[in-house]
């Protein structure tokens, strides 16, 4: 290849839309992992120049309208081949205006994600030259085989027709689809992802993503992420351990691991934080972890105090309900009282944080209903945050995601919003996208009730907002007399249940005395009284502004205008 100009291949990481900026998912720095692993196998490749940027995480030139300037990159270094996330649905319409722009400066563009796997031909009517479905590592290698050759519109289609696992228009055929890939089966044979290739970065990550299964043996129908990657698999854990080693050699102490559930494999994942707090002690790292996980890890005993010792300080479980029939229609396989207990346990050695659906939909045939009112639903939301001692939490609306069993239901019934009222830039959980009034139910208390769920978390009432403004009060007890009459009160506490256990449990570090497990108990007690007023004062300033962009628009006075009716 000596002498021979390399073809540049950009993968690009589509903004959040404009009503998403100010929510959480944009204050942390994160990017997805699946269109890096992506580029990372063709990273090598000695005809290639590869590059990525995170749009959401962007220091490089902007345009007139302070959005990234893609004229200016295609100018610097012309990007032949244009690679597109396109798995996040509200920033779908950012990735079809970015792909139109590399589009027709003659870059051929091609798209993967979750979104453009269920609405193919919508990306390809926008922008996208080729879809592709499922996992893209392999296919990619194929598709540059053919991209590079130099075919003629004819041959090249013909090519493409022998790539099984995409989807692209033709000009005699329309829409042509190659049928289902078969799911890679061994991760360990994938390239490492590389973050390194995301250039032009505004800031260091929030927290390192590291995945290191795919898929899910669980089938709840909003999601998605079965029907993209099938069961749950996962590369060795010494795969997983080398890229927390090269990143914390790197200088980063927090990481995330993307798996949507990482105890789906309970000995595995044991093995994997044994690994993590051993070498967390031999070289002294600092290293903090969160894992997404279900609720059912409260059963592994053994995984939770390898967890600890590891390092895990956040659990991100997906309670979606304190409704017992809106459980069982989303086939969560769990009844509230045992979400209560088992959340209970896992607060007693981590940070709970919830995700929910507020208001799930029933249908025509639905079999599970439930009698409460939104303002009943909302006031067994705020008992349950209580009662399972969650720290933090995130109240949506249930989005209807393309490809989803929930969105074929709606759209069976005529309730999804069509695209005039509601595009994909509200597809985030903060706007209602679908009709509720078949069910009898106010569209504007049912779009109102989850945002106020999370006002009244981390603002608190109009009183406490208006006395207490940034929790100033709380954060002045806090630091003066509470700090001894809380001590005190954590440790009788911990005292008293450590005394009244008949076998108390040992940990991975060793039997502790009762005083001292108390002692270390209370303390952590106190940081997590700290801990949680932090992040409700910066989660009360997130909360204020993104209010403040959200009433900007008109979709609640829309809302208003929806007469309630029952089918």
């Amino acid at each position: 290849m000596e002498g021979k100009a390399k073809t540049t291949v950009i993968g690009i990481i589509p903004q959040y839309s404009q009503n998403s900026k100010n929510n959480v998912f944009a204050r942390i720095l994160m990017p997805p992992v699946g269109i890096i692993s992506v580029l990372s196998q063709i990273n090598s490749d000695p005809r290639l120049n590869v590059y990525a940027i995170d749009e959401n995480n962007y220091a490089g030139p902007r345009d007139f309208t302070d959005m990234p300037d893609h004229s200016f990159l295609q100018g610097r270094e012309p990007a032949k081949i244009a690679l597109f996330y396109g798995g996040m649905t509200n920033s779908i319409p950012r990735m079809f205006s970015v792909a139109k722009q590399y589009k027709k400066s003659g870059a051929v563009t091609i798209a993967g994600g979750s979104h453009v796997d269920a609405l193919p031909e919508e990306a390809l009517r926008s922008g996208v030259d080729i879809v592709v479905h499922g996992e893209g590592e392999e296919t990619i290698q194929e598709l540059l085989d053919v991209l590079m050759k130099p075919l003629n519109g004819d041959e090249r289609d013909r090519a493409l027709m022998q790539i099984e696992g995409i989807s692209f228009l033709d000009t005699e055929k329309g829409l042509v689809s190659t049928g289902k890939r078969e799911h890679i089966k061994d991760l360990d044979g994938l390239r490492a992802t590389d973050l390194t290739i995301i250039k032009f970065l505004k800031k260091r990550w929030s927290a390192i993503p590291i995945n290191r299964g795919r898929g899910c043996n669980f089938n709840c129908e909003f999601c998605v992420v079965n029907k993209q990657y099938g069961r749950y698999k996962a590369g060795s854990i010494e795969r997983a351990m080398e890229q927390v080693v090269r990143y914390s050699d790197m200088g980063y102490r927090s990481f995330f691991f993307t798996d949507d559930n990482f105890a789906q494999d309970p000995k595995e994942a044991k093995e994997l934080c044994l690994l993590i707090g051993d070498y967390k002690r031999k070289f002294r790292k600092k290293i903090s972890l969160t894992v997404q996980v279900r609720n059912e890890v409260a059963n592994q005993d053994q995984l939770i105090e390898a967890m600890k010792y590891a390092g895990v300080e956040t659990l991100c479980i997906g309670y979606e309900s304190p409704i017992n029939e809106e459980l069982k229609s989303m086939r969560k396989g769990v009844t509230v009282e045992l979400l209560v207990e088992r959340s209970r346990k896992l607060s007693e050695s981590f940070y709970l944080h919830g995700m929910f659906i507020f208001g799930y939909p029933t249908f025509k045939d639905s079999k599970y209903r439930s009698d409460l009112s939104l303002e009943q639903k909302a006031k067994a939301y705020l008992r349950f945050f209580k009662d399972a001692r969650i720290d933090t939490i995130q109240v949506f609306n249930a989005v209807p995601l393309p490809g989803s069993e929930l969105r074929a239901k709606l759209e069976s019934e005529g309730r999804l919003f069509p695209p005039e009222m509601v595009w994909w830039d509200k597809y985030d959980g903060l706007f209602l996208t679908y009709d509720p009034t078949p069910e009898g139910l106010d569209p504007y208390e049912l779009q109102t009730i989850p945002r106020t769920l999370m006002k009244k978390r981390y603002m608190g009432n109009i009183v406490s907002r208006t006395l207490n403004y940034g929790n100033w009060l709380n954060w002045a007890y806090n630091a003066t007399v509470g700090f001894p009459i809380q001590f005190s009160v954590f440790y009788t506490g911990r005292f008293v249940r450590n005394l009244v256990e008949k076998k108390r449990r040992e940990n991975i570090e060793g039997c502790r005395s009762i005083f001292h497990a108390s002692l270390i108990g209370a303390w952590a007690d106190i940081k997590r009284k700290w801990r949680n007023l932090a992040v409700r004062t910066y989660g009360g300033k997130i909360m204020k502004r993104w209010i403040a962009e959200y009433e900007k628009g008109d979709y609640l006075a829309r809302l208003k205008r929806l007469p309630a009716r029952r089918v």
